[in-house]
C-alpha cells in the first residue's frame, strides 16, 4: 500500500514539471549551465522518488539535500524577472514536491508503527482517554529534553528564508492585490498550522509535527490552487521561492533529526 500512495503522490509534481520542462523550450529559453543545472535536479528527484518507493530514507534524505542545493540554486540564482506563467509553474511544483516529500515521511512513520494513528494525537482529542504507563514515556522524553536546546538554535535559523519570503508575500497582499475573506481565512489556518510544525519540529515531537504539517498542506494547497490564478508575475515568484523555502526547512529537519540521532545519542 505504502508504493501506492507514494507514487500517486508524486504525480502533481512530475505533471507540473514535464510543464515546466516543456515551456523552457516554447516560452522561455534557458542557458547551457541552467539546462546542466536541471539535468542534475531531475537525477536527484529520480533517486528521491526511487528510495522513497524502497523505503530508503537515509538515501533519500542524500538525494533530497543534493537537491536542496541545486534547487536553491535555480529557484534564487536563474529565476529572476520570469514570465507569470513559467512563476506559477514553478510555485506549484515546489508545492506538489513538499506535498510528496510530507507524504512520504508519513506514510514511513505509520508503516513503522503499524499504520496506528500516534498516541500523543489521540491524547489530545476529548473523550479519548489511552492508559500508558509512564515508565514507557520516559525515555523519550528524557532523549527529547538533551536535543531540545541544540534543536531550539539551529532549527529556526532553517525557518528564517521561509519567514522572509512569507512575510512579504503578506506585504505584497496589502499593497497590491488584497486577498478576499476566505483567502485570508486560509491564510490563518497556515500560520496557527505552523504553531503546530514548528514549537514540535524544536522539541523532536515528530507525529506533532507531522500532524501539522498535513494541516499547513491541505491549507496551503487549497490557497495555491483555489485562490491563485491569473496572478501577476512578482507575486507568483514569490510563491514559488516560499514554496520552496519551506521545503528546505522541512529537509533540513530530516537531515537534523538524522545526525543527531547518530551522533549526539
Amino acid at each position: 500500500m505504502r508504493i501506492g500512495i507514494v507514487v500517486l503522490s508524486f504525480l502533481p509534481f512530475l505533471y507540473y514539471a514535464t510543464k515546466d520542462n516543456f515551456f523552457h523550450f516554447y516560452g522561455r529559453k534557458v542557458s547551457l549551465s541552467e539546462h546542466l543545472l536541471h539535468l542534475v535536479i531531475g537525477i536527484a528527484l529520480a533517486v528521491v522518488l526511487i528510495q522513497a518507493v524502497q523505503g530508503n530514507s537515509g538515501i533519500m534524505l542524500a538525494a533530497l539535500l543534493v537537491f536542496a542545493v541545486t534547487g536553491s540554486l535555480d529557484e534564487y540564482v536563474w529565476h529572476r524577472g520570469l514570465p507569470e506563467e513559467e512563476s506559477d509553474l514553478h510555485a506549484k511544483e515546489h508545492l506538489s514536491l513538499l506535498i510528496f516529500v510530507v507524504v512520504t515521511l508519513v506514510v514511513n512513520w505509520l508503516e513503522n508503527n503499524q499504520w496506528q494513528i500516534p498516541r500523543e494525537i489521540l491524547d489530545r482529542i476529548p473523550g479519548l482517554s489511552h492508559s500508558v504507563e509512564s515508565s514507557s514515556t520516559l525515555p523519550a522524553e528524557a532523549e527529547l529534553t538533551e536535543r531540545s536546546l541544540l534543536r531550539t538554535f539551529v532549527l529556526p535559523v532553517f525557518l528564517l528564508p521561509y519567514a522572509y519570503f512569507g512575510l512579504s508575500d503578506n506585504v505584497h497582499h496589502f499593497r497590491h492585490r488584497k486577498a478576499p475573506w476566505a483567502e485570508r481565512i486560509l491564510h490563518l489556518v497556515i500560520v496557527l498550522a505552523l504553531f503546530t510544525v514548528v514549537p514540535s519540529a524544536v522539541m523532536g515531537n515528530q507525529p506533532l509535527m507531522l500532524l501539522g504539517l498535513v494541516l499547513f498542506l491541505i491549507a496551503r494547497a487549497l490557497d495555491e490552487w483555489v485562490f491563485h490564478r491569473n496572478l501577476g508575475g512578482r507575486e507568483a515568484d514569490m510563491h514559488a521561492k516560499t514554496h520552496l523555502a519551506f521545503l528546505l526547512f522541512v529537509v533540513m529537519s530530516i537531515a537534523f533529526d538524522w545526525a543527531t540521532d547518530r551522533y549526539l545519542i
